[in-house]
């Protein structure tokens, strides 16, 4: 089978290409034999699926069984990695005390299959290359990095840093949607239980007094309450419809080019969407160039990470004319995406040669504008939400009295 290789020669330069082997243990002793050291290697083709059959059988069972890998798992993960690397724990000692550690089943069997990876002769960052639905390209490439440059535990307390910032970046997303959210919901679970069980005892009620002339506002609640009554069973037909069409637009790449269009527009929501990414996303650029990844390559992992294809579109404008020799802050600059405020940094960055730090600063500058945003929404939604909620409320109350108000002024 063939495999692709990565190794540092004698001489320290970077060697790559495709070595024809029986097994990975094969072509790693081959290019021992080369006098060369091992930075990573792969199986490429058909020989991958092979290859890695007993990891993704050993993975197929832990995820039907035991639950996902959170961003809150990795950065317990990384820490403890971090810790033990710089206590002088080996790597292959500290992948078997993880493996045998970790709580969740998932992450626990592949730690064991990293571990087994590296006790033949596989570097760490090849071996978490391995599992791209746990540990990210990011990820690989900062343990990559301290691997290159021998400083492993620096590079694990980063990433433990960098997930932790991403796992606070989503909470804080998730307590601002979780209010409107629960109001949202529940507003929705009283309306149908007024309409399905309430509002048809007051007309009966009206039927035998004789009420036949309604108002307006009580005939068209009247009329919703008989098709929730009849109908009660579709009420979750619309959401499910929404839900399926959203998901065949984004399977479509015109439709989620579309889609991410859409979301930066959205009002109040679009901006807290737009500050989140751009967090992220300047996040990741700061981590990997901290960490020694080349600039090219760190513009592109970032514009993968945003996850919306405005802002990744405006990462590899970046990257592409950086490659013709353009500076960063010029790019910016020209792009109507990024404030000015953002072009000044990294204008400054450049010049004094700190761009890490720069970067930094501007993923700590939309991270606090987030916050702001959200406490600013917070206080603004409360009131709105029990406002809304008054007047649906309100609207069948009134309805329903109306009548009786009327009935009891005809017998006066």
């Amino acid at each position: 089978m063939k495999f692709k290789y990565r190794a540092r020669t004698a001489a320290g330069l970077i060697n790559t290409g495709t070595r024809e082997a029986v097994s990975e243990n094969a072509a790693i002793a081959w290019m021992r034999e080369q006098g060369w050291a091992p930075i990573s290697i792969e199986a490429s083709g058909d020989a991958r699926a092979l290859f890695y059959g007993k990891a993704g059988r050993a993975l197929l069972n832990a995820v039907l069984f035991h639950r996902k890998v959170t961003l809150k798992d990795k950065n317990v993960l990384f820490k403890q990695m971090a810790t033990m690397l710089r206590a002088g724990i080996t790597i292959a000692a500290t992948m078997d005390l993880l493996a045998r550690q970790v709580e969740n089943q998932t992450l626990s069997a592949v730690m064991a299959e990293i571990r087994d990876a590296v006790f033949g002769g596989v570097t760490a960052a090849a071996a978490f290359a391995r599992h791209p639905g746990i540990f990210t390209s990011l990820d690989v490439a900062l343990i990559r990095a301290g691997e290159e440059g021998g400083v492993l535990d620096v590079s694990m307390a980063r990433l433990a840093s960098f997930v932790e910032g991403q796992y606070a970046l989503r909470k804080k997303i998730k307590s601002a949607m979780m209010y409107p959210s629960a109001i949202i919901f529940f507003t929705i679970v009283v309306l149908v239980v007024l309409c399905v069980v309430i509002v048809p005892l007051f007309k009966r009620a009206f039927a035998n007094i004789g009420v036949t002339k309604m108002p307006f506002l009580t005939s068209v609640v009247f009329g919703i309450s008989d098709i929730l009554k009849a109908y009660w069973f579709l009420l979750p037909v619309p959401f499910i419809a929404v839900y399926a069409a959203l998901r065949r637009i984004n399977e479509n790449e015109r439709g989620r080019r579309a889609l991410d269009r859409l979301k930066l527009r959205l009002p109040l929501m679009g901006d807290m969407i737009f500050k989140s990414t751009m967090a992220r996303a300047f996040r990741t650029f700061a981590t990997l160039v901290t960490a020694g990844v080349q600039i090219l390559d760190a513009m592109e992992m970032s514009a993968g990470v945003a996850d919306n294809h405005v802002i990744g579109d405006a990462f590899k404008a970046m990257r592409e004319r950086a490659q013709n020799g353009v500076m960063l802050s010029v790019t910016i600059k020209e792009q109507n995406l990024f404030p000015a405020m953002v072009a000044h940094m990294v204008a400054v960055g450049e010049e004094t040669g700190r761009i890490d730090d720069v970067l930094s600063k501007v993923a700590d500058w939309y991270d606090m504008e987030l916050d702001e945003m959200i406490k600013a929404l917070t206080s603004v939604i409360e009131p709105v939400m029990v406002v809304f909620v008054g007047l649906v409320v309100g609207l069948i109350v009134a309805s329903v009295f109306i009548p009786i108000i009327q009935a009891m002024q005809q017998f006066t």
